[in-house]
């Protein structure tokens, strides 16, 4: 049986790492590929299981934090790039944070004036 070959402690077979994290085996094999998460791979007869450490909960969850912050997978996918190098500086993060706002400030701005202009054609007036 592969359950007794893995640790359960430190080591996670797909499955249950998706389960841990509330997310399909599809996405965890997606952002693998994309080398956002990383998993070792156990041989158990003829099958070959990947195997995922608790550290990649916690860059699993980081993923999931920014993607609901409106950053990309490739901008998530560089910091994390950045962070395992060890050259994602506190000054990297805040300029990354504030080019983000500035995006989303300017959103904002054009979606009332979109609001604005839906209002202005409910009240008889042309776009």
């Amino acid at each position: 049986m592969v359950h007794s070959q893995v640790s359960p402690a430190s080591e996670l077979l797909i499955g249950e790492f998706a389960r841990r994290v509330g997310a399909s085996k599809d996405i965890i094999r997606f952002y693998t590929r994309l080398g956002m998460l990383s998993s070792s791979n156990r041989r158990a007869g003829t099958r070959t299981y990947a195997i995922y450490s608790q550290s990649q909960i916690e860059r699993y969850e980081f993923i999931e934090f920014c993607k609901g912050l409106g950053f990309t997978l490739k901008d998530i996918g560089q910091a994390l790039k950045e962070m395992d190098a060890g050259t994602f500086s506190d000054r990297r993060r805040q300029t990354l944070v504030e080019n983000k706002l500035l995006e989303i400030e300017t959103t904002i701005a054009e979606l009332r004036a979109a609001h604005a202009k839906l209002r202005a054609t409910l009240g008889g007036k042309k776009c």
